[in-house]
């Protein structure tokens, strides 16, 4: 008993620690593509996947991609259309942006420690907010939907150059030599824009796929990572003596997965 009471609590400890260093897509539209690392092949994107650090998105037209950096929702990114980007760090959150448009909301900071998003001429720094962050034609724009983001230019050695917080209802562009212009105040388009992806989130959040699957995935993962653990003692003790009137070991591993754990929530 006291056994298995340590190989649970070993393997709750471990769990929580590598779901930290994840994130998960729970949401694909449309043309959307992953590699896993440098290493892999561009494939198919499916929600339930988890992907860790260096691992790339791409979009395709009228096609999007969500993703969930904790098991509660809290912070959320989106890629839309004609957009690609590199999970550079995933805790704390560093994400490069080389083209297109995403769009973040980080409700809860402490959970990642920091979220980043860099493109070429801009990096955008949030400590609890939400945001837009776009690249094309060499230009970076960043708006600020909630809160505040932090807004620092790149020039074109990759040199940080002048910083500013901006403040909600405000957008700033970027060029090429990371001068960032006279902020600007947001169209009733963008704030459309922000509003229905804050509907989107909400569903997601509100859907089978959602908060609750997050918990009822990490659980079933949890449960599959400790029958592994307990086949494994179990088969370690086989060819040893039994203590008197023990059991020889669990045989729950028997009953369990199918061999693997997926390193997640």
């Amino acid at each position: 008993m006291t056994r298995k009471l340590i190989l649970s609590c070993i393997c709750l400890l471990f769990s929580f620690s590598a779901f930290a260093q994840t994130a998960k897509i729970i949401d694909v539209k449309g043309d959307v593509s992953v590699k896993k690392g440098p290493a892999a092949s561009w494939e198919k994107a499916a929600t339930n996947t988890f992907l860790e650090a260096l691992a790339e998105i791409k979009t395709g037209k009228d096609s999007k991609c969500t993703l969930i950096f904790d098991d509660q929702m809290k912070n959320i990114l989106t890629v839309r259309e004609n957009s690609q980007i590199t999970l550079t760090e995933i805790k704390p959150v560093n994400i490069s942006l080389p083209q297109g448009r995403v769009f973040a909301l980080i409700d809860d900071i402490k959970k990642v420690e920091k979220f980043e998003i860099r493109t070429p001429t801009a990096v955008a720094g949030v400590r609890g907010t939400g945001e837009s962050v776009e690249f094309n034609n060499g230009v970076s724009i960043i708006q600020c939907l909630q809160s505040v983001v932090n807004v620092q230019g790149l020039d074109s050695s990759g040199l940080l150059q002048k910083a500013l917080d901006l403040l909600a209802g405000l957008g700033v562009t970027v060029d090429a030599d990371g001068n960032l212009s006279a902020s600007f105040q947001l169209s009733a388009e963008d704030l459309k824009a922000w509003q229905d992806f804050m509907d989107y989130i909400e569903d997601l959040r509100g859907s089978e796929d959602g908060n609750g699957s997050t918990d009822d995935l990490r659980q079933d993962q949890q449960q599959d990572y400790k029958d592994n653990l307990f086949e494994g003692a179990r088969r370690d003790e086989e060819g040893r003596p039994r203590d008197e009137g023990g059991s020889g070991g669990s045989d729950k591993g028997d009953e369990g997965g199918e061999g693997g754990y997926d390193y997640g929530w």
